[in-house]
């Protein structure tokens, strides 16, 4: 187990955390999206950016998950990735 696991184990022990994380938790499954895409397209954020018409520091943000992009940005990213982004509605 590497070392940012187990300090994130430690971490989520603790309730504030625990709550604060989750309250990010959708931030975070897009941000894990968007570079599995760019991962499993291949490509660089700075190549992503390039198809995108934009820089490579919009796509690290994009990247970093402290936001949430908009739906057209979300299309943008996908056919830069050569993607189809799916949005689901569940109960939960």
């Amino acid at each position: 187990m590497s070392s940012i696991t187990e300090l994130k184990k430690k971490w989520m022990k603790d309730p504030e955390v625990s709550e604060a994380y989750s309250e990010l938790e959708p931030e975070f499954e897009v941000a894990h999206a968007l570079i599995a895409a760019r991962v499993e397209a291949g490509l660089t954020q700075e190549e992503v950016a390039r198809r995108m018409g934009t820089t490579q520091s919009v796509v690290a943000r994009l990247e970093g998950g402290r936001t949430l992009p908009s739906i057209k940005t979300l299309y943008r990213y996908a056919e830069a990735t050569g993607t189809k982004p799916e949005i689901h509605l569940v109960h939960p």
